[in-house]
């Protein structure tokens, strides 16, 4: 036995299966060890005919630790009975991975095998969500559109926020800023609780079938999703599912009659009496308002997937946010997802989670997750510079490594939401770097999301100053924010690379705080490099077309053409130049954000 680093596992994390005869494996080294690494594999009753085939693996992300491979295979027909090992080269040694470990010898024995591909074991993700922009919206703070439902205790628009006052926003006026939200050029919007709840917040439910009565009513929600579809624009409710509010009836059943309550297996009680001051029942951050639910019991199922379905049929919604999705009995997620396909098939199940989750994202419970670790990252580099290029890098690499490529374009990177403080405060107010947050952001693979009010500059430290009133008042807005993202969404919708392509860093340096990468689809690419400091700075940047080559790089936003010199003695951090053919020479002003696009000179791109 050899001791090496080499790791392929029998699990979803290492092989699935993207259609019933194409199957993706993978594959980590230790970084920077592996020169190459093959798949041999064949089909066990049919080696006779086909023998040993090989099939090449690539380095699709590398992290501090692991450089991470990848190859699919197609099977012709359904996928079945496969036995496989590896084999990964280094300098001058070769060694071969089975299920008994890393070896020097070509094994005979001991091999991975993959049984069988049945149709529901394929992971579809809604297309539509691929690539797309979401706009979040937390309704009670985006626009008062009618006065009439206030509360009775509503203070005025733009008041100090607070965690218990209300200001009287609500569905009409958001249906009154349709045309807003358009011309931003989103795809989908996300709406934070709208049901009956006695908080400003609403993930405290009271009635799961009804409509807050502040927000407005079910009409207005069916107007508001017509007008949405009628404009391209799909929309998402938030599903507070784990818990209730302590007003939802079936809680308060429980206060009056306690041990003979109809109710009580609904909830985790430890003892009777209820005690509210103590906590002898489970709630959500062990805070009393926020009931748990029993989503063991057959009877609450039933309930909640009622709710889901509901909303779906008569409302007409494009899917659902979960939350505190990860706190949840993962057999409910199963049989949610069983539902909510079966009523729709692209309803989108998008899951809260703060951390890497891949357990929720094998084709069973949810789409996609709230990608917090991205946020994280870009906090740490852009807003708060406490990690170097390099470490950026490593860590955006462990998010693509780590999940399936089936979820990479629909994962919900975002960069600030009603739990977090804004990205401009956290950046010290400098509205250059909020910028270059939002480009990376919106030049990354996945979902784009936008939290309301960050395209027009406004600032707050966490909850509840981050969830402060909409500014409509256009000489308060920051047009010069406002104007940058909506061109990056034009940016981002005028090449498929940026919305469907895959992706490659290829300049990060201790040198300076440059970050560079570039996404691919098919025969297109778009080149993004990144400033992230206040020092004007030269770099020599590797790019994939040679002198040779019958094309234009233009950079969309200065509109400037970049001339493409031979790649001669170029050094770069990680050392795979050998597809590189050629340089360009660039000057990066403090903060400046290069968008390269490939156009070539017959005039297609």
């Amino acid at each position: 036995m050899v001791s090496k680093l080499i790791i392929h596992e029998q699990t979803r994390d290492y092989i699935y299966p993207i259609t019933r005869n194409k199957l993706a494996i993978r594959l980590k080294t230790r970084k920077k060890e592996a020169n190459s690494c093959h798949l041999l594999y064949w089909n066990r009753f049919n080696k006779e005919i086909t023998g040993e085939l090989i099939a090449k693996m690539q380095c699709y992300a590398r992290d501090n630790l692991y450089d991470y491979y990848e190859t699919i295979i197609d099977t012709t027909e359904s996928t079945k009975y496969i036995k496989y090992y590896f084999q990964v080269s280094e300098t001058n040694e070769t060694f071969y991975l089975n299920y008994h470990g890393v070896n020097h010898s070509n094994p005979t024995d001991g091999f991975f095998e993959y049984l069988y591909t049945n149709e529901q074991d394929i992971f579809k993700v809604p297309s539509w969500t691929k690539g797309s922009v979401f706009y979040q919206i937390f309704p009670e703070r985006f626009c008062n559109g009618d006065p009439t439902n206030d509360p009775y205790d509503v203070v005025p628009w733009g008041s100090t926020p607070t965690r218990d006052n209300f200001m009287g926003g609500d569905l009409k006026g958001i249906i009154n800023n349709i045309d807003y939200i358009k011309a931003l050029g989103v795809d989908g919007l996300y709406l934070t609780p709208i049901f009956e709840a006695s908080s400003n917040h609403k993930y405290d439910t009271i009635d799961y079938f009804r409509i807050d009565p502040s927000f407005g009513t079910f009409n207005d929600l069916k107007d508001l999703v017509d007008i949405c579809h009628q404009n391209g624009i799909k929309i998402i409710l938030d599903g507070v599912f784990n818990h209730c509010g302590y007003f939802f009836p079936q809680f308060q059943d429980l206060l009056k009659n306690g041990v003979y309550s109809k109710y009580k297996d609904w909830f985790l009680i430890d003892s009777f009496p209820i005690d509210t001051k103590n906590l002898n029942y489970e709630t959500t951050g062990y805070y009393k308002w926020m009931p748990k639910l029993r989503l063991s019991n057959p009877e609450v199922r039933e309930f909640i997937l009622k709710v889901a379905r509901f909303w779906i049929e008569e409302a007409g919604i494009d899917g659902w946010r979960l939350d505190v999705a990860d706190e949840v009995d993962y057999t409910f997620w199963q049989d949610f997802r069983k539902l909510v396909k079966s009523i729709n098939p692209n309803c989108f199940i998008l899951a809260e989670t703060w951390r890497e989750n891949r357990e929720m994202l094998r084709g069973d419970q949810v789409d996609s997750v709230m990608n917090y670790l991205f946020r994280d990252a870009l906090v740490d580099f852009f807003a708060k510079k406490q990690i170097s290029p390099i470490q950026f890098d490593e860590r955006i690499n462990r998010i693509l490594g780590v999940y399936c490529k089936t979820v990479h374009l629909s994962l919900y990177n975002l960069i600030g939401s009603h739990d977090t403080a804004r990205f401009l405060t956290l950046s010290n107010n400098q509205l250059q770097i909020l910028k270059i947050a939002a480009a990376f952001q919106l030049c990354f693979p996945g979902i784009a999301g936008i939290y309301y009010g960050d395209e027009i500059g406004l600032i707050g430290e966490n909850d509840p100053d981050c969830r402060k009133s909409m500014e409509w008042n256009p000489s308060k807005q920051n047009r010069e924010i406002y104007i940058w993202y909506k061109n990056l969404i034009a940016i981002r919708k005028k090449y498929k690379p940026l919305q469907l392509g895959s992706f490659s860093s290829n300049y990060c340096s201790s040198d300076n705080y440059v970050y560079g990468f570039y996404r691919e689809f098919e025969e297109d690419r778009v080149y993004v490099i990144i400033n992230n400091s206040n020092l004007t700075t030269k770099i020599t940047y590797p790019v994939l077309e040679s002198p040779k080559d019958i094309c234009f790089l233009t950079d969309e936003i200065s509109g400037e053409s970049h001339h493409i010199e031979n790649l001669q003695n170029y050094t770069y951090h990680n050392d795979d130049l050998n597809h590189y053919q050629g340089i360009l020479r660039l000057q990066l002003l403090p903060y400046q954000v290069k968008i390269i696009s490939q156009k070539r000179k017959t005039g297609g791109k």
